[in-house]
């Protein structure tokens, strides 16, 4: 592949009438934050997934249906989680995302409270629209506070650092939902007043939503708002872009609509067999390898942290090492890499004949799993002016709510039911699942390289300028 020209200093200088200048924040502190954020994203990952190792409990409590569960677990959270992420994230472009994302911690850590006090599937479910509307601020407020934080050689570094958030509430919510349950049957044991109240699975609520109230209120005491970086200033000295208005959103997608189309559309496309893979990997252990549900638990929580953390790693200084070559397409190089690693070695993960070959194709292939998304927030945020950072982002999370959260999944059990049948079908479904979510990826963002490339090095130039 060759380097994509960047643009003339000349040519931005037309397009940008002018700039707001800034020192960038040190070093020591942006990183304090950057900590901060994964913290804060990792009890997001923890209060979102934990009710799964809680189904059995709450069914029981309340006498409702797998049907009712799965609505609990995808619906409810998905509602507002989706919707509320465009408004939000235009709250982050126009107001402070410093106080934003400190209600969006505590409103979803007293929402996991409330799912504590549920005594009805129609209680738990309200709560759980409160656990998403929460949620929502995570994501468009986080990625534009580390695009503030950093200048643009030093965000993908970030950007895979903050991304391990995802990979330790992961894990937090298998351990940290675990231990919640033996503290929760101790306390019944013990005979203490208040839990004699609640049942076990209300209890493990209260316990992991209670910390995410402290991380609000860490986060509010030792967190400073950056300056915005590089807001595009008018004539008069005004930012070119105030108000409530969508027009200067669609005006900056539409000119670099390729770019975001490749960026978006091949991560969305991952992100979508990286789903599929979350959930019915461990099917495919037990259907056609014949392992045990203990065993593919301890094996898979062992495992899955470390692997995605060097993968998040891996991804943030290897963009990085990109950039400083002279790769401006560094994040589709990336987001092209995880596609070709699902479709070589995670295929081939699905068809191994044997169980120990399928794990180590996996392990090797997880370590690209969080590519694509720290791609993502890299390359939108390289490419879309500050004061529109928090809406474009909000738009992605859109993107990967509707299409990869609720087709990963559906797919490979729609194949299941109907082409590849029989308890080893999973393995194709899972393959061809793989395969086509890859090469349509490929065929989004192989074209859209060139176009990403020339958006990233026109407002890279524009920034640096500020």
């Amino acid at each position: 592949m060759t380097n994509i020209a960047l643009p003339t200093d000349e040519s931005v200088a037309a397009s940008a009438p002018g700039e707001a200048a800034a020192a960038w924040p040190r070093p020591a502190y942006a990183w304090y934050v950057v900590v901060v954020l994964l913290v804060a994203y990792a009890f997001a990952i923890l209060d979102r997934t934990a009710i799964g190792l809680l189904v059995d409990s709450i069914k029981k409590g309340l006498q409702i249906t797998d049907s009712q569960i799965g609505l609990l677990q995808g619906l409810a959270f998905a509602i507002c989680y989706t919707t509320c992420g465009i408004p939000l994230g235009f709250l982050a472009d126009r107001w402070k995302r410093k106080p934003l994302l400190a209600i969006g911690i505590a409103v979803w850590s007293a929402a996991t409270l409330l799912c504590g006090a549920a005594r009805s599937f129609g209680m738990l479910f309200l709560a759980r629209v409160g656990v998403g509307v929460g949620e929502a601020s995570v994501t468009p407020t986080s990625s534009s506070l580390i695009a503030d934080y950093f200048p643009p050689e030093r965000r993908a570094k970030a950007y895979g650092v903050w991304m391990l958030g995802s990979s330790l509430g992961t894990g937090m919510a298998s351990l940290f939902a675990a231990g919640a349950i033996v503290l929760s049957d101790h306390l019944h044991d013990i005979g203490t007043p208040w839990a004699a109240n609640y049942a076990t699975w209300q209890i493990t609520f209260f316990l992991i939503g209670a910390p995410g109230l402290l991380v609000a209120l860490l986060f509010a005491l030792t967190v400073r708002e950056p300056v915005r970086q590089g807001v595009r200033l008018g004539a008069d000295g005004a930012p070119l872009v105030s108000g409530v208005s969508l027009k200067p959103l669609w005006t900056v997608m539409k000119a670099n609509r390729r770019a975001y189309l490749a960026l978006m559309g091949g991560a969305v496309l991952n992100v979508t067999a990286i789903y599929a893979q979350i959930g019915w990997m461990p099917a495919l252990f037990m259907r056609v390898h014949h392992w045990s549900p203990a065993k593919v638990g301890a094996v898979g929580g062992l495992i899955s942290f470390p692997v995605a953390m060097c993968g998040a790693i891996v991804a943030g200084w290897t963009m990085s090492y990109l950039t400083s070559r002279g790769r401006n397409d560094a994040p589709i190089l990336m987001t092209m890499g995880d596609a070709l690693t699902r479709l070589t070695i995670g295929v081939a993960a699905c068809l191994a004949p044997r169980p120990e070959i399928t794990l180590a194709l996996n392990v090797i292939a997880g370590v690209t799993s969080t590519w694509s998304y720290a791609s993502a927030m890299t390359g939108l945020n390289a490419i879309t002016p500050n004061e529109l950072r928090g809406q474009v982002t909000a738009i992605y999370t859109l993107c990967t709510g509707l299409i990869s959260m609720t087709l990963g999944s559906f797919v490979v059990g729609f194949l299941s039911d109907n082409v590849f049948l029989g308890p080893t079908g999973v393995a194709s479904s899972l393959a061809t699942t793989f395969a086509g979510c890859s090469l349509l990826a490929l065929l989004v963002l192989i074209p859209g390289r060139k176009h990403y490339a020339v958006a990233e090095g026109r407002s890279r130039i524009a920034e640096q300028a500020a």
